[in-house]
């Protein structure tokens, strides 16, 4: 029957099975394989994909030199000097943070990104760097290997008998999914963080002038 979670060959052999190929799961792919580790990565999604959360931080910077990929990440980028927080509640109605600014001044940029191009960006990095993708690929279970030698992991690749393999470590880079952390129902809810995120696109919508066209914009509530 296709899409079943087991797989009628041996187990594929690997040092780490990451679960997710996003900028998490492909950075340390990319971080681990570069030391010759023999590393898996199963990304459910096929890049590009559409995802939310585009603004990144100063120390990205370093990491994306480290990893080899500054120029590519600089050309899909938008420049982003600075924080702008406005607030019709306190004294400074409107009050920028530049980064140049800051203790570290190594860092006085960051960028603002389409994630679809960033996160396929890392992931194909994470295969250059020698880590194997499997895109399309559902990791469906996680289970001790005999004698606590690693785990077994069994994903839906769309064939007939999808994939296991034994693999001595297993990262769960999944997000959202949080996938290991509903296996072993380590997730419980904050009764006093009861929160919501809404997100919307907008078109036409004025940006600042010049070097603070890229800078992100914090509406400051009475209450946080």
């Amino acid at each position: 029957m296709a899409g079943t979670t087991g797989s009628s060959g041996p187990a594929e052999e690997c040092d780490v099975l990451i679960i997710g190929g996003g900028p998490a799961g492909s950075t340390a792919a990319a971080l681990l394989a570069k030391r010759g580790h023999r590393v898996v990565v199963a990304e459910k999604d096929r890049h590009p994909r559409f995802h939310i959360g585009e603004s990144l931080l100063p120390a990205n910077l370093p990491l994306f030199e480290r990893l080899g990929i500054a120029d590519e990440i600089r050309a899909i980028g938008m420049v982003k000097r600075g924080v702008q927080f406005v607030s019709p509640w306190h004294e400074n109605i409107s009050q920028t943070f530049a980064f140049k600014d800051a203790w570290d001044k190594t860092m006085p940029y960051a960028y603002q990104v389409r994630r679809s191009e960033f996160d396929k960006v890392l992931l194909h990095n994470a295969a250059r760097s020698g880590a194997i993708v499997h895109e399309g690929c559902r990791v469906r279970s996680v289970v001790d290997a005999p004698a606590d030698a690693g785990a077994l992991v069994h994903a839906d690749d769309g064939s007939e008998t999808g994939r296991t393999w034994h693999a001595r470590y297993v990262m769960d880079a999944s997000g959202r999914d949080t996938f290991m952390g509903n296996r072993e129902h380590m997730k419980y809810r904050n009764p006093r963080h009861n929160s919501a995120s809404l997100y919307a696109h907008f078109r036409g919508a004025i940006r600042q002038e010049g070097e603070a066209e890229g800078d992100i914009s914090i509406f400051w509530f009475q209450h946080g």
